[in-house]
């Protein structure tokens, strides 16, 4: 019987992740490297659930969409899910793929569109105490905070909306039936 490899494509479905907890981790002190473990934990349990759900016998690939704006630690996450794929039959022998999809701002008062490198300076001053010195900061772990620290570089107003490079989701699973 020949197998053939088939391929399941999302349109942003975002994983299910509890970070509100690791703010009170962060706050006691516990190695920041729990989140990037959590949230490769939840890929890999949701890609292990979705294909078995559509009746893969086992997955090839998985491509994981990383928001630039979570500033996530890329090896740290791949290192993550590599280990953590073992303890699940279906995706045990799976690659994972993760891409940065960059983070793009609208300014909703005067129109202008604008990305994460052009505000990232005055991040880290805020967090850092100078526009260049990188250090870790809320945005981390609550991207949505961002919204709370920065304003637009052109008017300066704060009513902005984030467009594109805010969350981790799977993009597309390529499976074995």
């Amino acid at each position: 019987m020949r197998s053939s490899i088939y391929t399941l494509t999302f349109c942003m479905v975002f994983l299910e992740l509890n970070i509100y907890f690791l703010w009170y981790e962060v706050y006691v002190g516990v190695l920041l490297v729990l989140h990037e473990w959590s949230i490769a934990e939840s890929i890999v349990v949701s890609s292990a659930k979705i294909a078995v759900g559509q009746g893969a016998s086992k997955v090839v690939k998985v491509y994981v969409k990383v928001g630039e704006l979570s500033q996530l630690e890329l090896e740290i996450l791949k290192s993550a899910a590599n280990e953590l794929k073992k303890e699940y039959d279906v995706v045990r022998d799976a690659e994972f793929v993760f891409e940065v999809e960059e983070a793009r701002f609208k300014c909703l008062n005067c129109g202008y569109s604008w990305g994460f490198p052009e505000v990232k300076r005055k991040i880290n001053e805020i967090f850092c105490g100078s526009p260049d010195r990188e250090c870790d900061n809320p945005i981390h772990y609550v991207p949505d905070l961002v919204n709370s620290f920065i304003r637009c570089p052109k008017c300066g107003s704060p009513d902005f909306e984030v467009v594109a490079g805010r969350g981790v989701y799977i993009a597309k699973i390529d499976f074995v039936k």
